[in-house]
């Protein structure tokens, strides 16, 4: 007589079980939430649940999205071990989940969005204007805008630097409509930022990280910011080493290399150099989809150093911005930005534009330098009001602007090394 095949329906398994196993009233109560809470959090409700079909796609671990963001479920085997052991369990350990019929997709209205944009502003405007919508169809990625709005608003609050957003608007509308995408194939994301110290480059490199992860871009907000001492080693074969494992560290986000010109030297036959830029050059190759490396200095400086370097580096980076130097005008408006920022306050009569036209050669270093013009002012102006009304505290005058600003040209006279990079490129 030969054996009944043992059977793949669960309710068929349930009976089994019932009439094996002397179950208690509790017995069910537990089997029966279990199942409930499994179909509602595996979204499976109203769908029939049958045995392995190799017809059909099953639920597998590796694709199953609830896996991924409750790692912890009891379902989830590769980490734990189921906590409940049920009649549903042990079966639920021997099958997957099928799906009978397709679910029903409720048709989405459409709706056309005609703007022009020009500006990061223009963008805004359509976030404030058009609130989005799971039911509707957009000609326009409007989640993905309201996701970045933040990051686009601090963008658009930063002071100057016109040139640097239109770069970035230019490269946000290329990304966000999928442009760089190609058969089989997609567009570098590497970029330059050309400017002096001060302007913003790694705050600017931060948000782009941040936007780019938020669109699904960047598969998470990586951001490591590197110099020369992080990618090269003392002796051959470690910098291979250190540099791969940077890179790996970046994965699915931002690497951004902060005065890149230092990692090539003078030298032609500095091979620690040579073997830092080789990995680097090849890793832009390899990891085009998954990394973003942004690259900051002087333009001058990365013509000749970096890029004449290893020849391949250039054509890789094929998003170039340029940060401009800050006039008189703007930096007056950083000055009292950061001043209001930290909560103090200045009358905007007290400092003219003039004030720092005539000093501008004294800050080379432009937004740093206003963050050490302000606490220089901060610093002098604890010692004017000592024993004075407490009214006048965290109020500054010209005077205090004006005694900081000694400070700042005392300190500046003070014999100070020559920067690292200096050293790869004249010795």
């Amino acid at each position: 007589m030969s054996k009944k095949p043992k059977s793949k329906k669960f309710v068929e398994y349930l009976d089994l079980h019932s009439k094996q196993k002397n179950n208690q009233h509790i017995d069910f109560i537990i089997t029966n939430s279990i199942i409930e809470k499994h179909f509602l959090q595996n979204k499976l409700q109203d769908k029939p649940f049958t045995g392995k079909s190799p017809s059909v796609t099953t639920i597998d671990l590796s694709h199953n999205f609830f896996y991924d963001n409750y790692s912890k479920s009891i379902w989830n085997t590769i980490s734990t071990q189921t906590q409940v052991e049920s009649a549903y369990s042990t079966w639920q350990k021997e099958h997957d989940a099928t799906f009978l019929f397709k679910p029903i997709i409720v048709p989405k209205t459409k709706k056309t969005i005609d703007v022009s944009v020009n500006t990061i502003s223009d963008l805004l405007d359509i976030i404030q204007q058009h609130e989005y919508e799971e039911t509707v169809e957009y000609n326009i990625d409007l989640k993905s805008l309201h996701n970045i709005k933040v990051e686009l608003t601090t963008l658009n609050d930063m002071v100057g630097l016109e040139s640097m957003k239109q770069s970035i608007l230019n490269q946000l509308l290329y990304f966000i409509q999928e442009l760089h995408i190609g058969k089989d194939t997609s567009d570098f994301k590497h970029t330059v930022f050309y400017g002096p110290p001060g302007t913003g480059k790694t705050e600017i490199a931060k948000i782009i990280g941040k936007m780019y992860s938020k669109m699904g871009l960047l598969k998470n907000n990586t951001f490591k910011k590197v110099t020369r001492n992080d990618l090269i080693a003392g002796y051959l074969g470690q910098t291979a080493i250190k540099t791969k494992k940077v890179i790996e560290e970046c994965l699915g986000g931002v690497l951004f290399i902060d005065e890149a010109y230092s990692l090539a030297s003078s030298n032609e036959n500095d091979s620690y150099s040579k073997e830092c830029l080789d990995i680097l050059c090849e890793s832009l190759s390899d990891h085009k989809n998954d990394l973003m490396v942004i690259i900051a200095g002087y333009e001058d400086e990365l013509t000749h150093t970096f890029f004449k370097a290893n020849q391949g580096l250039e054509s890789r980076f094929i998003w170039r911005f340029t940060m401009e130097p800050y006039n008189a005008k703007e930096l007056r408006q950083i000055f009292i930005k950061k001043v209001e920022e930290q909560g103090w306050v200045i009358e905007p009569t007290v400092l003219q534009e003039s004030w720092f036209e005539q000093k501008k050669d004294a800050f080379k270093h432009y937004g740093r330098d206003m963050e050490l013009l302000l606490t220089y002012t901060k610093i002098f102006h604890g010692r004017r009001i000592y024993g004075k009304d407490t009214e006048l505290r965290r109020k500054i005058t010209l005077d205090d602007i004006n005694g900081g600003y000694d400070i700042l040209v005392k300190n500046r006279k003070a014999k100070t090394p020559p920067p690292h990079y200096m050293h790869g490129l004249y010795t």
